[in-house]
């Protein structure tokens, strides 16, 4: 899916949180960078139909956000909800709300649950599990999905360094097949590791986008060459 922003802005109140012209996101994994409060969940937001924005437009292969859009859209935010349930249904609620034949949901299960090797938590339930196990769950109920765009917030922060790798792998796969992937993050490292293309963000604007290579080995932003200098 081809997804264009024009003129975008978001206000709260009198503070404007973000401005972008013009951005274009096609296949692969983009990785957004930038500190705290220069925009990028904000934008993940807005870009999901989460938020509605205060002026400028978002279209999706050329169309504006509809419900058939949204079908084509799954989000992980940075604080993922589980339900009061087993880990197995908490993975495969969203197939079922898509009322997805239960074969398919098994093949999709077979197909995703290997890479964070959760088989000994499926039926434990959702209260019971630490901060990391949470994290893979709600990867893997997002993963599943198998939707044209999946959009993540964070979604290894509360890892250990193995079980992100193993996530990392598991990322590239959900990009396979011409999808989008569109993945929040801190880490420099990770960026390295798993994008086709960097975002950078300051202030509610986009600062530098590219090939990974080329924003993250020769920055022209002066701000970037300091952040990634350090």
């Amino acid at each position: 899916m081809i997804i264009s922003v024009e003129n975008l802005v978001k206000d709260y109140g009198n503070a404007r949180v973000l401005n972008i012209e013009a951005l274009q996101l096609n296949e692969g994994i983009y990785v957004i960078l930038g500190s705290n409060g220069s925009g990028k969940s904000t934008l993940i937001s807005l870009i999901s139909g989460l938020l509605k924005p205060s002026s400028g437009n978002i279209l999706y292969n050329g169309k504006k956000f509809d419900a058939s859009i949204r079908n084509h859209i799954s989000v992980l935010v940075q604080k993922p909800y589980l339900f009061k349930k087993s880990s197995y249904e908490n993975i495969i609620s969203g197939l079922k709300f898509k009322k997805i034949n239960k074969e398919e949901i098994e093949l999709r299960l077979e197909k995703y649950l290997h890479y964070l090797d959760v088989e000994l938590l499926l039926r434990k339930k959702s209260h019971w599990l630490s901060g990391g196990e949470r994290a893979k769950i709600a990867l893997l109920r997002t993963a599943v999905l198998e939707t044209e765009v999946t959009i993540l917030d964070e979604p290894t922060a509360a890892m250990d360094i193995e079980s992100t790798f193993k996530a990392e792998e598991l990322l590239k796969e959900i990009a396979a097949n011409k999808r989008t992937v569109i993945v929040v993050t801190h880490d420099v490292f990770q960026a390295r590791r798993i994008a086709d293309y960097v975002l950078f963000m300051d202030k509610g604007k986009v600062i530098e986008i590219g090939h990974k290579d080329d924003v993250l080995d020769n920055p022209q932003s002066p701000l970037l060459k300091q952040i990634l200098n350090k």
